[in-house]
């Protein structure tokens, strides 16, 4: 009966195809050597070729070196490859101050992606069962989750497959003794430690007295959750393109009047991707961090901050809010050479300044990421530099010169973004404030006949430019 179950998981996902090389993850508990056997009986109806990988995560002693010793033992009983590696999750845990559960967990993907790479795998097998999929929602629901996260365990996160995630526990363990198939038991899953211990050993089968098929229900409610999310999230991408200026890894701007239009769903979905992005610790960021960022957003209040957990800044600038995580702000170099002509590369800030020269234009209609100065009131090279303690700036317009933090502040520049603002700097004299304001000494006149053009272009990875930051 497991190996049918097993199947229409399969088929119902598309999880495999013909002549697939599968690495099939198998710890020596019940569930992995389920999965094991289940696919080795499988093997020839997909033409499957089953690759055998085990994590001693050191953390049981003696136990878990028999463990790594049996899954060798069955692998080899099969005819299958084996491969296992030792990772180091203490050292993990306390250097990436997680917790053990979830530095096991990232150095386990890491390992079986790895794999995958190296013997050309495109399938890692996982032993996920329905009623792992019961206990994950019971756990978020007491930790705090929103629908996404109740929507659990995915069947098909590539490469990753879980073919027994419709499978109960019960049926498993059926299944293996009327196989006779040997499995060993992790001590560490009765240890009351563990939340999820708690939820199996105790929580679980308490509420399986009001109803013996909450594990089939709770599995019900987490499907409905996914479907309802993959509609919600295919709405986010729609709204992140018209709402987000730009977003990097480390920084994002919003448009906060379009953010206001749209509906709030669509408005705590997206803050929620933001913050997955942004956060070094998005787990410690709940459903109140999201609401009180949301009404921060709608409250329009120029200059205001707001603060979240994963070391997360959000501040208010006219008609936009920008957000940073304040422990990935880019390190900027201290001043590059930007040749006329030529260019020069900010790997920091993943953009290039260009400097040419060109012919006189009738009409500027220059945009902020370009700039046309008299290129006789220019002394080359150029410098492209940062901002500097007591910088003056003549701006365009201007009477006189005046502070560049005073021009920073009346341009309503956030402060988040003002020390990543590139200056170009000709015989010590800023000559313009990238993407803002050209010096009002470089203007074009009608008596200018050489026109220097200098241009602020996104750095493309891909192209032949060097990054010299």
């Amino acid at each position: 009966m497991l190996v049918a179950e097993v199947q229409v998981c399969i088929e119902a996902h598309a999880m495999l195809s013909q002549r697939t090389k599968v690495i099939v993850a198998v710890s020596g508990g019940a569930d992995s050597m389920a999965l094991l056997y289940a696919l080795f009986q499988l093997r020839s109806v997909y033409n499957l070729t089953l690759v055998v990988a085990h994590v001693n995560h050191q953390l049981r002693g003696e136990e878990a070196e028999r463990d790594a010793l049996f899954v060798e033992q069955q692998a080899a009983q099969l005819g299958l490859s084996f491969y296992q590696t030792r990772v180091d999750v203490k050292t993990l845990q306390r250097s990436a101050r997680m917790s053990l559960q979830h530095a096991a967990r990232q150095m386990r993907y890491q390992f079986f992606q790895t794999l995958c790479q190296r013997l050309g795998a495109t399938r890692v097998a996982l032993g996920h069962t329905a009623d792992d999929q019961a206990e994950t929602f019971l756990m978020r629901v007491l930790r705090g989750s929103g629908p996404t996260g109740l929507a659990g365990i995915p069947a098909v996160r590539l490469p990753f497959i879980r073919p027994l995630i419709a499978v109960s526990r019960h049926t498993i363990h059926a299944y293996l003794q009327a196989k006779s198939l040997p499995w060993v038991e992790d001590s560490s899953n009765a240890h009351p430690v563990y939340l999820r211990n708690r939820i199996r050993l105790d929580l679980l089968p308490k509420l399986q007295r009001y109803n013996p098929q909450l594990v089939r229900r709770l599995n019900e409610l987490a499907d409905m959750l996914r479907a309802d999310s993959q509609v919600l999230e295919q709405q986010v991408e729609t709204w992140a393109v018209q709402t987000l200026g730009w977003q990097e890894s480390n920084r994002a701007e919003l448009q906060r009047g379009l953010f206001a239009t749209a509906p709030i769903a669509i408005q705590r979905r997206l803050l929620r991707r933001l913050i997955e992005t942004l956060s070094s610790a998005p787990e410690a960021v709940n459903f109140r961090h999201i609401e009180d960022l949301r009404q921060f957003i709608l409250a329009a209040s120029h200059g205001r901050r707001c603060a979240l957990p994963g070391q997360i800044l959000a501040e208010h600038h006219t008609g936009t809010v920008l957000l940073w995580n304040v422990c990935r702000t880019p390190t900027v170099p201290d001043a590059l050479a930007l040749p006329v002509p030529g260019e020069v590369a900010i790997g920091a800030l993943a953009i290039r300044l260009i400097a040419d020269i060109v012919e006189k234009p009738h009409s500027l209609g220059a945009t902020p990421q370009e700039a046309f100065l008299d290129l006789e009131r220019i002394v080359p090279p150029l410098q492209v530099r940062f901002r500097q303690p007591g910088d003056r700036f003549y701006p365009l317009g201007a009477p006189g010169s005046k502070k560049l933090q005073d021009f920073f502040t009346d341009s309503r520049i956030p402060r988040a973004e003002r020390p990543y603002v590139p200056l170009v700097v000709s015989a010590g004299e800023i000559v313009w404030v990238v993407g803002y304001r050209i010096a009002d000494p470089c203007k074009l006149r009608p008596e200018t006949r050489r026109v220097l053009r200098l241009q602020c272009r996104a750095l493309h990875r891909a192209s032949a430019h060097p990054d010299v930051s």
